[in-house]
């Protein structure tokens, strides 16, 4: 199986949760990831920071006070980072995340017809915006629709990715 890499800024949050001792963030699933079957599985590389992988029930357990995260990732393959509520806040964590790397493992992927899914990021590499799976015909016209309507002088420029359709399996 090959590996995947993608930087915590290039995911999007999709939930904050407020603990007793930690709060945690979770993130989007990791693209095209292998299925999780618990807590510690060893094959994720978080680089840049000190982390430990932990099981989910554990988000909320004091933190060895080495790791500035603990991190768990569940069969929905979406990554929860756990944080001493003492030594960060919500904004606090997501900047000192959004330029780590994460290595994982991918799952077998097989094509699904002739379709690509698009993503575009801004001049930061965060994702906006992601197309459900379409022809390349069809991502011209959303490509076109973009520049013609967003102003680049504003917030940077954009850029556009495609990536075959795949299913997991």
């Amino acid at each position: 199986m090959g590996q995947g890499i993608v930087r915590f800024g290039e995911l999007k949050v999709e939930n904050f949760v407020e603990g007793i001792t930690n709060n945690w963030l979770i993130y989007s699933p990791l693209p095209y990831s292998r299925q999780h079957s618990s807590g510690i599985d060893g094959d994720i590389v978080i680089s840049a920071t000190p982390t430990i992988e932990i099981i989910d029930v554990d988000l909320d357990v004091p933190i060895n006070p080495q790791y500035a995260f603990a991190y768990s990732v569940a069969t929905d393959n979406k990554l929860k980072m756990a944080f001493d509520k003492t030594k960060f806040d919500k904004a606090g964590a997501i900047e000192a995340l959004k330029c780590v790397s994460i290595i994982y493992e991918l799952g077998h992927l097989e094509t699904v017809g002739n379709n690509y899914v698009m993503i575009v990021r801004n001049s930061l590499g965060e994702e906006i915006h992601r197309t459900v799976p379409q022809t390349l015909d069809q991502a011209k016209t959303v490509i076109s629709t973009f520049d013609d309507t967003r102003s680049v002088d504003v917030s940077g420029f954009l850029r556009y990715e495609m990536v075959r359709d795949y299913k997991v399996t």
